[in-house]
């Protein structure tokens, strides 16, 4: 829904195709081939260095890339400068002018593009109060708290109606609880704007929280590219499972295959079932999430029982929400339960160090990882 005074940008696509860049003899990003939808917003995640805000300052015209091309709504931009883009970044930094007043601020773009003051005011007006800054317009960026400076910044990206947004670590300077909240307001502004958007975080809670699809990157490429849900729930690699959130791995042998399962013995002992891969290796590596683990006293265990393994208590450590439960395999593998705590009751008072434990699992939540 367009808001009064600031047009909806036409939804438009991004595509990456074979991009490259080369620092000297150092590789920063390396053929990346990706399509973003028309109003999609997009996460690239990983560790430092391995591409993901290269990629970004190429996407805008800051870098200028080595081989491959950028295309922005079916047009090739790859060698256009920056400013002939039509492109609003968000940056951690915010980039406010310090003299200026709010209003001004976010006014700059549109000066720079020509338009007249009768013109510029409305569309300031509407995009102060998309952000409810409305009542600030007058004030200089020094009056406000980090959180109101990240709106202004936010404000003038987007009052330009631009029809790509990039967003570079934007919240990386805000504690956490404002972090949080603007995460969700910054996503429902591109959802109502219907503005393609690009993220750079190295923050895994907010690539999950804002975005469609999450991008994977590791040494300048793409390691896995899907929704939240599948990123967090079927990574592809042991990688991705041990960088989104926390994982458990364990090493086993299948035993047999019947009805869409492989019985699978772990290395460790215990035996447990995973989807059929669909090939027929025999050595495997599952991932569990430690949410998915639950522990009882091993001596109230049927022994040979399917679908966990024996354990003993190394640590336990209360988190607030939920105990971890930092347990020794046969397999010298780590191992952790998160188990949550009841209203007023912690988990942590029923397991102490050195229990033999049994951690157990349901199917479902095993997934075949390639070990990489």
């Amino acid at each position: 829904m367009a808001t009064p005074g600031l047009a909806v940008a036409p939804a438009t696509d991004l595509a990456l195709s074979g991009l490259t860049k080369l620092f000297g003899t150092s590789t920063a990003v390396d053929g990346v081939t990706l399509r973003i939808r028309a109003g999609e917003m997009v996460a690239l995640l990983g560790p430092s260095g391995c591409g993901k805000t290269t990629t970004l300052r190429m996407i805008a015209g800051l870098v200028e890339p080595t081989e491959g091309d950028v295309m922005i709504g079916g047009s090739r931009v790859t060698h256009i400068p920056v400013h002939r883009r039509n492109i609003g970044m968000l940056f951690q930094n915010y980039a406010l002018f310090p003299h200026l007043s709010v209003a001004e601020n976010v006014a700059f773009g549109l000066q720079m593009r020509g338009l007249r003051k009768a013109a510029i005011r409305p569309r300031v007006e509407a995009a102060l109060a998309l952000v409810q800054l409305g009542e600030y317009a007058d004030r200089l960026p020094s009056a406000l708290s980090g959180g109101q400076q990240q709106r202004v910044a936010l404000a003038r990206a987007i009052v330009i109606e631009p029809s790509l947004l990039l967003l570079d670590e934007p919240l990386g300077a805000l504690d956490r609880n404002l972090r949080e909240s603007m995460q969700v307001e910054i996503r429902q502004i591109q959802k109502r704007l219907g503005i393609t958007a690009v993220l750079v975080t190295h923050d895994q809670e907010e690539a999950l929280t804002m975005a469609d699809r999450v991008v994977i990157m590791r040494d300048g490429k793409l390691e896995q590219v899907g929704t939240p849900q599948e990123i967090y729930s079927r990574p592809a690699t042991r990688f991705v499972a041990s960088f989104i959130g926390a994982s458990n791995f364990l090493r086993g042998r299948v035993e047999g295959r019947s009805g869409g399962q492989s019985l699978v013995r772990l290395v460790g002992g215990g035996r447990v079932e995973i989807p059929w891969p669909g090939d027929d290796r025999k050595d495997v590596l599952i991932s569990v999430r430690p949410e998915a683990v639950a522990l009882a006293p091993l001596d109230e265990v049927v022994p040979g029982a399917l679908g966990g393994t024996s354990a003993t208590v190394q640590q336990v450590v209360y988190k607030g929400q939920a105990t971890h439960i930092h347990l020794r395999l046969d397999d010298a593998e780590p191992f952790v339960a998160f188990l949550p705590n009841r209203q007023g009751e912690s988990i942590s008072q029923s397991y102490a160090v050195g229990d033999k434990v049994w951690a157990s699992w349901s199917p479902q939540s095993n997934w075949l990882v390639a070990d990489s």
